[in-house]
């Protein structure tokens, strides 16, 4: 079966942004580059992944086969969520505080891989409302959406100050969900397999709207940065509901045919194992921020091609 080449290198990039999110890129040399990136251009990877997954799914919903999908990606969850297992549960006593973070964690998963229940809970929610008009999903996209971005927003810049509601509007989980980002992000790519958005639209206006979306997101992230009032980084920006699926149409219309499905494991191996490496790397060595970003890609990279290996024998860690 072929393969759309130009997804799977896009895949690569984004699992790069990621690294550069976690080792935060560019805070050694420059402020604004580091706020621009780090919380800015690199935000798009995580929806992106979701656009590209909820893009696949709708074959899967079509031909009613996605019970396997939902089992593949519950078994690479608990695969890393064991693997990473010395990070989360180390409980020094098991009270009843420890037990609720044992299980919160288990839940919303450790670090990188609240990823994969965002992915779930995003996918059930598109089970759960496939039969639903499209204006009704788009409505919902919408909604959610800017439900994540209000409450984002609300937290950072205070808006409820000293009120508990405050406080939790600053617990990443809140915003960071199956609900505000998992769906919404989910569901457009659903929804533009659906509707054969991707063979409708042309390059230049699929560009066209990347380019848009691009701009809007450098806006809003400068004026996050130059903006004194605000405290602590962005998952959830307003311009991602632009970008992404712009960003995703682009390539799918260049369409570089290939067959083989390398390329997209480097992306989900370099996603999964380079937590592990910037832990290892901030332990022993004082890389600067930029430094530590480039060794941590090539060694996700490097214990990648072994992560593929064994992924043939075992295949639910890719």
């Amino acid at each position: 079966m072929n393969r759309n080449t130009a997804v799977d290198i896009l895949k690569i990039v984004l699992a790069f942004m990621v690294i550069g999110i976690h080792a935060d890129f560019l805070a050694d040399i420059t402020l604004m580059g580091n706020y621009l990136t780090v919380n800015g251009i690199f935000r798009i990877a995580v929806p992106l992944f979701l656009v590209i997954s909820g893009f696949y799914f709708y074959p899967l919903v079509s031909k009613k086969i996605y019970p396997v999908w939902f089992k593949r990606i519950l078994y690479l969850y608990l695969f890393w969520m064991l693997f990473y297992i010395y990070f989360w549960f180390r409980p020094s006593e098991f009270s009843m505080s420890e037990i609720t973070k044992i299980i919160q964690t288990l839940m919303i998963g450790f670090n990188h891989l609240w990823f994969l229940p965002g992915l779930l809970g995003g996918a059930l929610l598109v089970v759960l409302t496939k039969d639903l008009s499209t204006r009704t999903m788009l409505l919902m996209i919408v909604m959610t959406f800017i439900g994540g971005v209000i409450i984002q927003y609300a937290g950072n810049y205070h808006w409820l100050e000293n009120s508990e509601i405050d406080k939790w509007f600053n617990l990443h989980w809140v915003h960071r969900n199956f609900v505000f980002i998992g769906f919404p992000f989910f569901c457009l790519g659903y929804l533009i397999h659906k509707l054969n958005i991707h063979e409708k639209i042309s390059v230049i206006s699929s560009l066209i709207l990347s380019v848009i979306g691009f701009f809007f997101l450098i806006l809003e992230s400068y004026l996050n940065y130059i903006e004194p009032l605000r405290e602590g980084g962005f998952d959830n920006l307003g311009s991602l509901l632009i970008i992404c699926p712009a960003v995703f149409l682009l390539f799918m219309k260049l369409d570089f045919q290939g067959k083989s499905k390398e390329l997209a494991l480097y992306s989900v191996g370099i996603y999964f194992i380079h937590i592990l490496f910037i832990n290892i790397y901030r332990k022993i060595f004082d890389f600067d921020e930029t430094l530590l970003t480039l060794v941590v890609i090539l060694s996700s990279i490097a214990a990648s091609f072994f992560l593929i290996k064994i992924n043939k024998k075992m295949k639910f860690i890719l």
